[in-house]
């Protein structure tokens, strides 16, 4: 009979056993597990890090003029890159010295000296390993030739081609179209991306404005990299694709006109269609061609164009605001026609309105005599407006001024649209601590004081007359027509009209309609600005046309001119013939026998709708 002592030697070794047994079990349940439940999930972990996902830019949509005329496009961008994994080094400052001085052997080679830092190879192996890093962006021909010649010696180096933005007319409307810059891609859906690749997004004019329109759709590359980061291959999941074509409203001829007109001044000008708010023209002077801003704008450029103190460069059009002069004058006439004061009622102008121990001058210092509402129109007399003014009040006339869209944004799409100011006794109390005195009003009355414009808001004025109603302005082609019927009768705005054709049929404006095809309606504009040494003229001149159905309206102004009259409006007259032709070059396709009214009406609206016809 065995003793107790060798049963329970039995029992552990047999209790030993069969713990061994169990762990046998259940490791091979485990090892089961592990290769043959597990084995997808861990081939899939594998593979995601393994893999860097990459968001590409879309090639941005192009603009073009209302003809078709390409204003900005996207041309082939060569760049020389380095890929990283080609300097590998045990440690990542190693290869970050490798890759700087490869860097600089192939400056030497080509002749090209390079921008990069260490500090930024360095970023860019801290950030961006598996990606390509740009040394040279958009590389001439000759450069490239340079470089191909030797590619066998800098392995590591390549060339790529992407997209650069590029303007085929230079300075044309270099002010509406803009410009853009580089930032990273964005995407549509939020997904996450381990790196994203560099657009073009608009900085300022319509490529700001419309940027998220006129950029492309996004696509995307799969990157393999190796167990340090470094990029093995690529597959491309997505193709980037374009973005859509912004159609504007601008007509490059009369672009151009506008633009001949202000060459060597400091001005703007405006041309809308008063019927839609089409802008067939928005210039401002000086200009600069926008190709001087790619690929990048430079310190030096932004130093020259946009930080001058001259403020050269500066978006005349709609942005710069200017006291209106004369040009204002037709608003006070409609304020007083709306408070009851009859075109027929006179006002003596004896050369001079005096209101306590102030004097203002009119152009015609011995005086008009006795002038009624039109006439005042025509010789543009400062004694008659004043008068006028102080007699209807402040409250009138601001309602008149506020009536044709001054003191407020146009509306137009874009990024730059000053209000300008229509003044009260709260504007200048809070702006100069000064109350408000009558001579405030008198001032005001003939587009001089606080009061203030755009050229853009002055076209958009001038066709309001024209037409009866008040456009929104739009360089979209394709955007809605917006309208606002005025506040005045067909009987007021009819006194006005006849005053702005009386100015060009032998008035102070009488430059602006010589050897037109059509009838022209306008206003010339003087404002002195400034005092002492640094006292000038702005001149101004306003018009539409043709005088009975307008399709045209314009606004221009000129800084330090010497009238509006002598300054603008021969100016304003170049333009009106390059949109209706002139005259004597229709009369002459006709015969002797045939000049009559009905075959030049015809013409001269065939001629109108060509240029000027957009309803949409």
């Amino acid at each position: 009979m065995r003793d107790e002592a060798s049963i329970a030697s039995d029992l552990s070794v047999l209790a030993v056993g069969v713990i061994f047994v169990a762990g046998l079990v259940a490791l091979g349940f485990r090892l089961a597990q592990v290769q043959l439940v597990d084995a997808a999930k861990h081939s899939y972990d594998g593979a995601r890090q393994a893999i860097r996902s990459v968001l590409t830019a879309g090639p941005r949509g192009r603009i073009l003029a209302r003809d078709g005329t390409v204003l900005a496009d996207n041309r082939a961008s060569v760049s020389i890159v380095v890929n990283p994994e080609g300097f590998q080094r045990r440690s990542w400052n190693d290869t970050v010295l490798a890759i700087s001085n490869a860097v600089d052997a192939v400056a030497a080679t080509i002749d090209m000296p390079s921008a990069l830092t260490t500090n930024m190879i360095a970023r860019h192996i801290r950030q961006k390993l598996a990606r390509p890093l740009v040394v040279w962006r958009d590389v001439d021909d000759e450069a490239i030739a340079r470089f191909a010649e030797h590619a066998m010696e800098f392995p590591g180096f390549s060339c790529i081609e992407t997209e650069e933005r590029t303007y085929p007319q230079g300075r044309l409307a270099a002010h509406v179209i803009g410009f853009v810059g580089r930032r990273e891609t964005e995407s549509a859906g939020g997904e996450k991306f381990n790196f994203r690749d560099k657009e073009m997004c608009g900085r300022e004019g319509l490529e700001a404005f419309y940027d998220s329109y006129l950029r492309g759709s996004s696509g995307e590359l799969q990157v393999t990299v190796d167990a340090r980061g470094f990029a093995v291959d690529e597959t491309v999941v997505r193709e980037a694709r374009r973005g859509p074509d912004l159609r504007l409203s601008i007509d490059v001829a009369v672009q151009r006109a506008v633009e001949r007109q202000l060459r060597g001044e400091r001005g703007a000008c405006a041309v809308v269609d008063p019927r839609n708010g089409a802008v067939l023209a928005l210039a401002s002077a000086p200009s600069y061609d926008l190709n001087l801003l790619v690929p990048q704008l430079t310190p030096e450029m932004n130093d020259r164009l946009f930080r001058n103190p001259r403020n050269d460069y500066r978006n005349r059009a709609c942005f710069e605001t200017y006291a209106p002069g004369s040009t204002f004058k037709p608003v006070t006439a409609l304020a007083g026609l709306r408070a009851g004061v009859p075109p027929e009622a006179t006002y003596d102008c004896t050369g001079v309105f005096e209101l306590g121990g102030m004097k203002l001058h009119c152009a015609r210092r011995w005086g008009h005599g006795p002038i009624d509402m039109r006439h005042a129109i025509k010789e543009s007399c400062n004694t008659y407006f004043s008068n006028l003014g102080c007699d209807i009040g402040t409250n009138a006339l601001f309602f008149a001024a506020r009536a044709m869209g001054l003191g407020a944004k146009t509306g137009i799409d874009f990024p730059q649209d000053s209000a300008g100011v229509v003044p009260s006794a709260e504007y200048k109390r809070s702006h100069y601590d000064l109350p408000w005195y009558a001579s405030d009003l008198a001032h005001a009355s003939i587009g001089q004081g606080q009061l203030l414009v755009t050229p853009l808001q002055m076209a958009r004025l001038a066709g309001a007359i024209g037409t009866g109603f008040l456009a929104r302005p739009r360089l979209n082609a394709d955007s809605p027509v917006e309208c606002m019927l005025l506040p005045f009768s067909a009987q007021e705005l009819a006194v006005i009209r006849e005053g702005m054709r009386m100015v060009v049929d032998g008035g102070t404006g009488y430059r602006a309609g010589e050897g037109v095809a059509v009838a022209v309606a306008g206003k010339t504009g003087t404002a002195e600005v400034g005092l002492g040494v640094t006292r000038r003229k702005n001149t101004w001149f306003i018009a539409y046309a043709p005088a009975e159905k307008p399709t045209v309206a314009i606004a221009m102004v000129i800084e330090n001119g010497e009238s509006g009259g002598g300054t603008t409006a021969p100016k304003v007259n170049a333009v009106l013939k390059a949109i209706f032709g002139e005259v004597e070059k229709l009369e002459s396709r006709v015969g002797v026998g045939e000049r009559n009214n009905s075959t030049l009406e015809l013409q001269l609206e065939t001629r109108t709708l060509q240029v000027a016809g957009d309803a949409g």
